[in-house]
């Protein structure tokens, strides 16, 4: 084994070694720091050897790239079995609204609290200090608008948390309205089954699945997260409901009834006497 392999190799052994050990992702440049023989682009080169090395043997893991570093990690195809394993273990888990107010923020950011209300259509400040106590969201400055507002936006656990290497990987509009398109076809198909195989489509009205109109696990609410909209009087839903209700016909209940006598004509009646 020829000098330049046998250093290739060792340097490998060390950029492993420190990932193992790393509890956040490594940088390119803090590895270079490391190696001392070896430069930021050098260092990009040798992780593709690991990887190569790790996928070619069959290992249940690979160094991935996320928030600007290197980190080691589990493949996809392991989830369910890792999942398992830490059963039971506390997880960070966001809400439905935490997802929103978090989507508003790494779509818009620098915003502030204000605009973050507007969007939802509701206050979002007990939102908003739930994720900066998760460390999800910072204050990154302050607005120049009246009272200076404080502006916000996502940190470095972010972007670990969601696997992203930078704020460049998030989807384009165009790719977000793609996914939030499918989002929707699948969450609405078990309605469609119903409908097709409970009633065959009778009368061309969908069953109830039970689902509310409003459950902000739909795609269509992602969507009310990340389009501004105007706030809407909340009672409106009430309202609607209410007038969206099917009405009772009267005159034909009346006519149905079993217990009202029918009246007949003048000449019925004396053809009936006769």
């Amino acid at each position: 084994m020829s000098d330049a392999r046998r250093a290739m190799d060792q340097a490998c052994t060390v950029i492993e070694s420190i990932l193992l050990t790393a509890e956040e992702p490594v940088t390119p440049t803090r590895l270079a720091e490391l190696l001392e023989d070896y430069k930021s682009n050098d260092v990009k080169g040798l992780i593709d050897a690991l990887n190569e090395h790790y996928q070619q043997h069959g290992h249940g893991f690979a160094i991935i790239q996320v928030a600007g570093g290197f980190q080691l990690a589990t493949r996809p195809d392991m989830a369910s079995w890792v999942r398992r394993f830490h059963q039971g273990r506390s997880q960070v888990r966001l809400s439905q609204a935490a997802l929103e107010a978090l989507a508003i923020v790494a779509f818009r950011q620098p915003v502030t609290r204000v605009d973050v209300d507007r969007v939802r259509g509701v206050n979002s400040a007990g939102v908003m200090q739930k994720l900066m106590e998760l460390e999800m969201i910072r204050i990154v400055g302050r607005s120049d608008g009246v009272g200076k507002p404080m502006l916000f936006g996502t940190t470095r656990e972010f972007l670990i948390h969601f696997g992203l290497n930078s704020l460049t990987d998030l989807p384009k509009p165009k790719e977000l309205e793609e996914l939030l398109a499918q989002g929707e076809r699948r969450f609405h198909e078990p309605d469609q089954l119903a409908l097709e195989v409970g009633d065959g489509g009778r009368n061309g009205q969908e069953p109830d699945s039970g689902r509310d109109a409003n459950d902000d696990q739909s795609p269509a609410a992602l969507r009310h997260a990340a389009v501004p909209q105007t706030p809407e009087d909340p009672d409106a839903g009430t309202v609607t409901a209410a007038t969206n209700a099917p009405e009772k016909d009267d005159n034909r209940t009346r006519d149905a009834s079993p217990t009202e006598p029918r009246v007949e004509s003048g000449d019925a009646q004396e053809g009936a006497a006769g």
